[in-house]
C-alpha cells in the first residue's frame, strides 16, 4: 500500500490544516509538538485570515483546491464539517496528499468503501484521528 514513499522524519513533513473551529487548532498544536511545520491553514474567507494570523500561519487559504496545488504541502489534516469530510478527502488523494481526517471518514459506508479504495490506489497514507483511542477508559 505505501509504494515508494519515503519521508526520513516527521519534521520533513509540511502540514495544511483544513477548518479552523475548535478541533483545527489542536491540530495545529499537536503538530507542532511533533516538529512538523503547519504552513497552511485553509478555511471560510471570513475565518481563515484571523485564525492563520492567531495561530501563526503565513498562507491562509479560503480555496481548497487552490491550497491542495500547494507543491510545498505534504499532508492535508480535515478538521472540517463532517459532510464535507469525504470530498476534502478525495480531492486530497488526488493531488497526491497524505490525509489525516477526524472522524466520521464519511457519511455511509459506501464512501467510506470509495475511501479506502482511493487511498489504496494513491499510495498515500490515510489516517482517521481517534484522539481517544489510548484513553485508560476506552483500552478496558
Amino acid at each position: 500500500m505505501l509504494k515508494n514513499h519515503k519521508v526520513n522524519q516527521i519534521t520533513d513533513l509540511q502540514a495544511a490544516v483544513v477548518g479552523t473551529g475548535f478541533i483545527g487548532p489542536v491540530h495545529v498544536e499537536a503538530l507542532r509538538r511533533l516538529g512538523v511545520r503547519v504552513v497552511a491553514l485553509c478555511d471560510l474567507p471570513d475565518r481563515v485570515g484571523t485564525a492563520a494570523k492567531k495561530l501563526g500561519i503565513e498562507q491562509a487559504y479560503s480555496d481548497y483546491e487552490k491550497m491542495l496545488a500547494d507543491a510545498d504541502i505534504d499532508v492535508v489534516h480535515i478538521t472540517t464539517p463532517n459532510k464535507l469530510h469525504y470530498p476534502m478527502a478525495l480531492k486530497a488523494l488526488k493531488y497526491g496528499k497524505h490525509v489525516v481526517c477526524e472522524k466520521p471518514l464519511a457519511m455511509n459506508t459506501k464512501e467510506t468503501a470509495n475511501i479506502v479504495k482511493e487511498a489504496e490506489k494513491s499510495g498515500k497514507i490515510f489516517a482517521v484521528n481517534y484522539n481517544v483511542r489510548f484513553y485508560p477508559a476506552i483500552l478496558q
